[in-house]
């Protein structure tokens, strides 16, 4: 691959990074969590405003700079799982449908008792529980189909997205909205362009021929999901 070639392919993989991983991060788990929990506001006692929730935010105050943090947190969130997505897709099986439903399902299942904690407020004082729960399994869940959805289109060649001037335009757009995703995205041109240049290699016959390595993959995601499963079950028999 010639330098420019690959230049060219670093920048392209960066724009759907930016317009698919950044946007879905910021409106699914920023805006998303957001909603959650004035969902929860609305149907926990009037006891709870004023206390402090597990990630420091004052339960029953709606603010633009807290929401602001929310939106910032999630476009990380969005630039970590693009990466993942990618990583884990060429190991997805059965049809497009069955990808997405087991993708958002171990992301709910992994994820989930990242969120969930017994010995915390958010999840004994907001009601009910059940809601509570339900919420931040799902919205994980939710992220992760929704950010296999998104970049998939926008990688396409005839995606709107890579037409004309919204080519540059929108990722400059959505950097300008969250800019401290700068730094983030600095970091993320590391992989991008060794992921970029490996794009370019032919690697032996002997490794492209091992038949047991895609199940030995799909085994150990397999394994990852298992032990979630098992942490998410004990954060909820502790919270019941």
């Amino acid at each position: 691959m010639s330098r420019g070639a690959w230049i060219a392919c670093v920048l392209e993989r960066m724009r759907v990074l930016i317009v698919a991983g950044v946007a879905t991060g910021a409106l699914v788990v920023g805006i998303g969590s957001r909603l959650a929990m004035l969902l929860l506001r609305v149907t926990s006692s009037e006891r709870v405003n004023g206390l402090q929730s597990d990630d420091d935010f004052t339960i029953g105050r709606f603010t633009l700079a807290g929401t602001y943090n929310l939106v910032m947190l999630g476009s990380l969130v969005g630039v970590i799982g693009f990466g993942v997505y990618r990583l884990v897709k060429p190991w997805l099986i059965g049809p497009q449908w069955f990808r997405r439903l087991t993708l958002g399902i171990a992301s709910g299942v992994v994820v989930g008792p990242m969120l969930i904690h017994a010995d915390g407020i958010d999840f004994t004082v907001l009601k009910p529980k059940w809601l509570a729960i339900g919420l931040f399994i799902a919205l994980p869940a939710l992220f992760a189909v929704a950010i296999g959805v998104v970049v998939d289109a926008v990688d396409r060649p005839e995606s709107w997205t890579a037409r004309r001037r919204w080519r540059w335009l929108l990722p400059i757009i959505i950097v300008a909205c969250v800019p401290v995703i700068l730094i983030f995205l600095a970091l993320a041109l590391i992989p991008v362009g060794i992921w970029a240049l490996a794009g370019d290699v032919d690697f032996p016959a002997e490794v492209r021929s091992v038949r047991w390595l895609p199940n030995a993959i799909r085994s150990a995601w397999l394994v990852i999901v298992a032990l979630g499963l098992s942490a998410l079950i004990n954060d909820v028999t502790a919270l019941v």
